[in-house]
């Protein structure tokens, strides 16, 4: 249960980090998109932690019934 969930999510972190990647690369690194990326992937890890533990207490639910 939750696999596909939690597969996205990390694919969709791949994604950012790419695009941080490129932006990087190719001189685009003061825009603002540049830091709503980094906003996310690198100053939410108390959100990160949070979704973490709902997708594992849902995880386990699933696997008592």
């Amino acid at each position: 249960i939750m696999e596909n969930t939690i597969e996205l999510i990390h694919q969709q972190t791949r994604v950012l980090q790419t695009t941080i990647q490129w932006l990087d690369r190719n001189k685009h690194s003061n825009k603002p998109i540049r830091g709503l990326i980094d906003c996310i992937l690198n100053h939410s890890q108390d959100l990160v932690k949070k979704s973490e533990m709902e997708l594992t207490k849902i995880t386990y639910k699933g696997k008592e019934e």
